[in-house]
């Protein structure tokens, strides 16, 4: 609900201060470039399924694997994908969603000593889970994309996401026909 919440939240935000709609890009563009400057890296731009501009660099595929995802990588892609599209650019949610998942995975699994392949996958499987409220289609994609061997844990990671991400998604059509909490 973070990802949705911000996203939505820093969108008003922009149109509220800068009634010019072409002003928008203009200042997501420039805060881009400024987080490019300060980070001194390019990894968080794009899709970021690879990274085009380092082969070691932070990415999907390389989240799978030790050391190929820093501790806070997920929270710079989840940044430049918010003001990426608050300030107007175009472009999709869903793999950027992978990115920060599979990055964070990769985050507590260094963290706890856990295996990093399989945190990755939780992670990826489970924020597209909470984002777009689909535990069971996201249960399904974690077994196409990463084998059955682990669906129980699927399973538990993306009803888990659902239960705790609240009743609004990325898609702001969607209608969630019972309440997720009781009472």
């Amino acid at each position: 609900q973070f990802f949705a919440s911000s996203s939505h939240t820093l969108h008003q935000v922009f149109r509220k201060n800068l009634p010019l709609s072409w002003t928008r890009p203009l200042v997501g563009g420039a805060l881009m470039i400024l987080l490019v400057w300060l980070l001194g890296t390019r990894d968080y731009l794009g899709l970021g399924v690879q990274s085009p501009h380092a082969p070691a660099g932070v990415s999907i595929i390389n989240s799978f694997h030790p050391g190929g995802a820093g501790y806070l990588s997920w929270f710079w892609k989840l940044l430049f994908t918010v003001i990426t599209l608050a300030s107007g650019f175009k472009g999709g949610e869903v793999t950027p969603l992978f990115f920060i998942g599979a990055a964070f995975g990769n985050a507590i699994a260094t963290f706890c000593g856990a295996p990093v392949d399989l945190f990755a996958a939780l992670g990826l499987v489970a924020l597209f889970a909470g984002a777009t409220n689909t535990p069971i289609a996201c249960t399904l994609m974690g077994i196409e994309l990463f084998g059955a061997t682990h669906a129980a844990w699927f399973a538990l990671a993306a009803t888990l996401a659902y239960f705790f991400s609240g009743d609004h998604g990325i898609y702001t059509s969607q209608r969630i026909a019972t309440p997720k909490r009781l009472g």
